[in-house]
């Protein structure tokens, strides 16, 4: 079963998430998630640490970050470390990291990704 939570525009969240399915943030977020989807809307942003299998972000992040696949759109601003598999990053969004780990290894991000 397949799970989808959303903190909503008007909502501040503060601590740990750890959990499976989708996660779409609209409000603000500080501390650290784990889940297998982070979707961070237009308006939304998060600050803490992320370890996702995706993460599609419209908004703006300051985290330390690991995931297989991260797209940053035309909107989006990401700010903190990376380790990622792939990174897609639309004309006008914002990447912005001292450092950058590309894992070519799919096992390899997956440990990390996983256990992290």
């Amino acid at each position: 079963m397949k799970y989808d939570s959303k903190i909503r525009f008007e909502d501040n969240f503060e601590g740990n998430y750890f959990g499976s399915g989708d996660l779409n943030l609209r409000g603000t977020y500080k501390g650290t998630i784990k889940i297998d989807k982070l979707i961070v809307s237009e308006n939304a942003s998060f600050i803490g640490n992320i370890t996702a299998q995706e993460i599609i972000v419209e908004g703006q992040i300051k985290a330390d970050i690991s995931t297989e696949k991260l797209h940053v759109m035309s909107t989006g601003k990401v700010e903190g470390d990376l380790l990622y598999r792939t990174l897609k990053i639309d004309e006008g969004g914002y990447l912005n990291s001292s450092k950058v780990i590309k894992m070519s290894d799919q096992k390899t991000v997956k440990s990390k990704v996983l256990k992290s």
